[in-house]
């Protein structure tokens, strides 16, 4: 063992995690090597003469150099060390005794890695969680812990920010993204997916309830690609091909990659509806959809390319003056209330609930799940914001029977019919 290395290390590092490190110490602490069974069991043990020899020899050699102060064991001078301190004096030379970077000095450098990026990018998001970073490390001599500790992996993470800030709104799948910015199309997913995930949490969207994957479909890097599947009087024209999806009656399916060389010709619809779930569109189609229905699945919380698609809808409506009604149905719980919000915050500010109100929970409930505990309480979260009023007397019914209600239950009656 390198006895030199490892106590001139652990010396180290509780320097640089103390207040001398940061210059703010009011006293003059002394921060010592305590020789026992933890530290260095071989020679608290005194069975191998050789460890203890090793171990003086050391000591003796950092003595001499100024670096260490000795105190040995009462009455065994010589013969049984109770302890060293590190002189703070000599720092400089324990680090290069040891071949150490100085902690300064790698703090300096990841400062100065950050500085080259940070001048590649003008995302405000960007440039202030950048800005963090050299604060943290200026002002609290410290590594950001919303980077990683590795060098190596900080290049890849400040390599994907800049990727994010170049692709633009382009929509690119997760491998083909690590591959175009990292040059591998696992890297990404090995390294820098959970950092990402994080800064976008903290400095971008500050949404913490969505999952990882709707951080990153908000960042437009998507684990597979996207597709909207509707049915209804629908006609599109892709790269100057006009396409009638009307007769296609169980439903045709649109790659949000293909969004940018898409228009919308013409809806031959007063009423888009958007559902949650895919049982409910492939039952509302085989059941047949009424003729001036537009009918969207969604699939969970809608990325950017498909609130990209929403928007297109309402901008033709609008354009066309014509009048169109976008009702949005989806599962009574969290989830679904939650997507809803979305919709109508981000895309749709006449959005329209259905199927989600008291009377279907009523009608359902015998259909429920019980609410857990910790659901319960981000439900009661969304009762008490005003941003979720239009559902507030939903929530408390919710909670007053613990139930929640999936939208596919309405299925199950042999009499239910789409009303609109």
């Amino acid at each position: 063992m390198n006895y030199r290395e490892m106590i001139l290390g652990q010396l180290l590092t509780k320097y640089e995690n103390s207040a001398h490190f940061q210059r703010t110490a009011k006293i003059n602490r002394r921060l010592t090597f305590t020789f026992d069974k933890n530290s260095l069991p071989a020679y608290a043990a005194g069975e191998e003469p050789q460890v203890k020899e090793a171990v003086h020899q050391v000591i003796e050699d950092l003595r001499q150099k100024g670096i260490l102060e000795v105190e040995w064991v009462r009455g065994e001078k010589n013969n049984l060390l109770k302890r060293v301190s590190l002189n703070l004096e000599k720092v400089e030379e324990a680090y290069r005794l040891i071949g150490r970077t100085p902690k300064r000095a790698q703090l300096a450098e990841i400062d100065e890695c950050i500085q080259v990026y940070k001048e590649q990018m003008v995302a405000p998001w960007l440039q202030d969680f950048l800005n963090h970073c050299q604060g943290v490390i200026r002002e609290r001599l410290v590594f950001p812990p919303a980077l990683p500790a590795e060098k190596a992996d900080l290049v890849l993470l400040l390599k994907a920010l800049k990727g994010l800030e170049k692709k633009g709104e382009e929509e690119l799948l997760e491998r083909v993204f690590s591959l175009k910015y990292l040059g591998d199309s696992k890297l990404f997913s090995q390294k820098v997916r959970s950092y990402l995930v994080n800064i976008a949490r903290s400095h971008y969207l500050r949404d913490p309830d969505l999952s990882d994957e709707d951080v990153l479909y908000e960042l437009g890097i998507v684990k597979t690609s996207e597709e909207i599947l509707l049915a209804g009087p629908l006609v599109i024209n892709l790269r100057g091909q006009r396409i009638d999806l009307t007769p296609l009656a169980f439903g045709a399916v649109i790659d949000t990659q293909m969004l940018n060389d898409v228009e919308i010709q013409q809806v031959l619809a007063g009423k888009v509806l958007l559902v949650e779930n895919k049982t409910n569109f492939h039952h509302l189609v085989r059941k047949g959809l009424p003729p001036d229905l537009l009918l969207i699945y969604l699939g969970g919380f809608p990325g950017p390319r498909k609130r990209k698609f929403l928007t297109m809808l309402a901008d033709f409506f609008r354009q066309e003056e014509k009048t169109g009604r976008f009702y949005h149905w989806g599962d009574l719980d969290w989830g679904g209330l939650r997507i809803f919000q979305l919709l109508q915050e981000k895309v749709l500010p006449g959005l329209q609930p259905l199927y989600m109100d008291e009377k279907t929970l009523l009608a359902y409930q015998d259909y429920g799940e019980t609410l857990h505990p910790v659901y319960r309480k981000r439900l009661e979260k969304l009762g008490q914001s005003p941003k979720y009023a239009v559902f507030h007397s939903l929530i408390s019914l919710m909670l007053e029977l613990n139930i929640k209600l999936e939208q596919e239950a309405l299925l199950i009656d042999d009499n239910f019919r789409l009303e609109l």
